[in-house]
C-alpha cells in the first residue's frame, strides 16, 4: 500500500471514528460493546463506503445506483467469505 493509499485510510478511519462517536453520544450509548454499538459501527462503516462509492462515481462521470452498489457488496462479501473458508 503507497504513503497516498495509507494517508487517505487514516483520514477515513479518524471521519468514521468521530461519527461513530458523535452516533454513540446522540444515542446515549455508553457501552461501546453493546449491540446497539455494534450496529451503529456497522451503519457508519457502510455509509462511508457508499459515500466513497458515490464520490468516484460523481469523478469518473458515472451514474450513481445504489442497487449496483448493494449488488457489487453482495458479491464481494461472497467472494472474501469463499476465501476465508478455503
Amino acid at each position: 500500500m503507497s504513503n497516498l493509499h495509507k494517508h487517505a485510510m487514516e483520514a477515513v478511519l479518524a471521519a468514521a471514528k468521530h461519527d461513530i462517536d458523535d452516533s454513540l453520544k446522540e444515542n446515549g450509548i455508553d457501552d461501546p460493546g453493546s449491540e446497539d454499538a455494534n450496529d451503529i459501527t456497522l451503519d457508519v462503516a457502510i455509509l462511508h463506503a457508499y459515500r466513497i462509492f458515490v464520490r468516484i462515481c460523481e469523478q469518473r462521470g458515472l451514474t450513481i445506483d445504489p442497487a449496483l452498489f448493494a449488488d457489487m457488496a453482495d458479491e464481494l462479501c461472497d467472494e472474501m467469505a469463499q476465501d476465508i473458508e478455503e
